[in-house]
C-alpha cells in the first residue's frame, strides 16, 4: 500500500484529550505515538470545470432561490421586528397550525397575499405564475476525497493553504488531536498550538512531519517527510506563545515558502528551511 494511503487511513476524532495548553499537551502526550499530515491543497486545473467534468471533482448541489414574489416581500415588506413578533406568536402553535415550515406559513399568512394585492394594482403586466417561479441554482463545492474510518467524509477548509493534522496513533486508530490552518481563528490557534507541542516532545522522541499535496485534480501526492515541524507564516497567531519559544521553533523547524525554483507535479514550490 502507498505511504500516502497509509497516512490517510483509520483516521478519527476524540476530543476526550482536551488539551488546553502546550504545557497540558505536553504532559499529557509525552511518550506517545505521534505523527503530523501536512496537506499543502493546489488550486484546482481548468478542466475541472469544464462541463463534463463537474461531477467527478465538485459535489453538486441543486439549491432553491427565491422567487421573484418573495425578492420583493423581502425587500420591501419584511421588518425585522414584525416578523420575529409573528415567530414568537406561530412557534408555540405548530402542532394546532400543522404546518412544517414556520417561515412558509408566515409568509403565506401575513406576507404573499399582501404582495399580491399591492403588485396586482400597480403592476399592469403583473402575472402571478411568472412572478412565483421556482428558481434555484447549482452550488459546486470541490471534493475532499477523504474520509474518516467510519466512513464520514472529511471536509477540508478551502480557504486554507495549508490544512495540519495533528495525530494520536493509539490501537490501530490515528486519532485527529488538532486541526491547523489559516482559514479560521480556531484553526491559527490549534496550528500554533500543537506545533509548540509537537516541537518540545520533539526534543525527546521520534515525531514524523509528512507533507503531501492535494493536487490540481483532487489526488493525494506524498512530497516529503521531516524530522522537524513545518512553520508558516501563522506560527503565533491567535495563540499566547511566549516570543522566545516562536523564535526558538522558527529556527529549529522547517520553514515552508512557495516559489517558482522547485518542481512537483504540475505546480511549483520550494521547501526552505
Amino acid at each position: 500500500m502507498p505511504l500516502t494511503s497509509k497516512l490517510l487511513q483509520n483516521l478519527t476524532f476524540d476530543g476526550c484529550l482536551n488539551i488546553q495548553s502546550v504545557k497540558d499537551g505536553v504532559h499529557k502526550l509525552q511518550g506517545k505515538n505521534l505523527e503530523v499530515v501536512h496537506i499543502y491543497i493546489d488550486h484546482l486545473a481548468d478542466k475541472t470545470w469544464e462541463r463534463g467534468n463537474r461531477k467527478r471533482y465538485f459535489n453538486v448541489s441543486k439549491l432553491d432561490l427565491l422567487t421573484k414574489l418573495d425578492e420583493w416581500v423581502f425587500k420591501n415588506l419584511v421588518k425585522e421586528d414584525d416578523y420575529s413578533k409573528y415567530i414568537n406568536k406561530y412557534l408555540p402553535l405548530k402542532i394546532k397550525l400543522k404546518y412544517t415550515d414556520i417561515d412558509e406559513y408566515i409568509l403565506n399568512k401575513h406576507y404573499r397575499p399582501q404582495a399580491v394585492k399591492i403588485l396586482s394594482k400597480t403592476k399592469k403586466t403583473f402575472d402571478l405564475a411568472k412572478w412565483t417561479k421556482k428558481k434555484f441554482k447549482y452550488d459546486y463545492q470541490r471534493k475532499t476525497n477523504l474520509y474518516l474510518k467510519d466512513g464520514s467524509l472529511f471536509r477540508f477548509d478551502f480557504r486554507n493553504w495549508l490544512e495540519s493534522l495533528f495525530i494520536l496513533k493509539e490501537q490501530g486508530d490515528k486519532v485527529i488531536l488538532g486541526i491547523g490552518g489559516g482559514g479560521s481563528s480556531g484553526q491559527r490557534e490549534n496550528y500554533t498550538k500543537f506545533t509548540a507541542i509537537f516541537y518540545l516532545l520533539g526534543k525527546k522522541q521520534k515525531i514524523k512531519h509528512h507533507l503531501l499535496k492535494y493536487n490540481a485534480e483532487n489526488e493525494f501526492e506524498y512530497v516529503k517527510g521531516f524530522d522537524q515541524p513545518i512553520v508558516t507564516f501563522d506560527l503565533g497567531s491567535n495563540y499566547d506563545l511566549s516570543e522566545d519559544l516562536r523564535k526558538e521553533i522558527k529556527e529549529n523547524c522547517v520553514g515552508l515558502e512557495w516559489l517558482v525554483d522547485y518542481k512537483i507535479g504540475k505546480n511549483s514550490f520550494r521547501i526552505g528551511v
